[in-house]
């Protein structure tokens, strides 16, 4: 039993990455055509963004480039991956999800079926 401890402790341990990855900040607002989720991804590029939707799970990733860790910021601070998932309530459409990224924010539309929409009730006289 002692051999097989030993050999464990002699063996590096697996490294995944020197980089760490971290939670964006999301506001999430509603309306009754959409949510909206505004991620805050600084440094970011579109390029280095991306996200997916499998069934009900929505996944944000975004990296930082590595000739962005240059700057004053960068030496300071080791580079960072940004990660998030959700789960995308029923009675969205996932056909017409839009996303865009200006100044490290990323704004993603999440419409919303018609069946979900309020919509006007007509009455009529009889």
């Amino acid at each position: 039993m002692s051999d097989k401890i030993e050999k464990y402790e002699e063996k590096k341990p697996e490294t995944v990455g020197d980089r760490a990855w971290v939670a964006p900040r999301v506001d999430i607002y509603e309306n009754d055509n959409e949510l909206l989720l505004m991620a805050d991804v600084p440094g970011v590029d579109k390029e280095n963004l991306k996200i997916n939707l499998d069934k009900e799970a929505l996944l944000i990733e975004g990296r930082v480039k590595e000739e962005k860790l240059g700057t004053p910021l960068g030496r300071e601070y080791r580079g960072v991956d940004y990660r998030r998932s959700f789960v995308v309530p029923a009675g969205i459409d996932a056909s017409k999800i839009s996303a865009d990224l200006k100044n490290g924010v990323l704004n993603l539309h999440l419409p919303k079926a018609e069946a979900l929409k309020p919509r006007q009730i007509e009455v009529k006289a009889g």
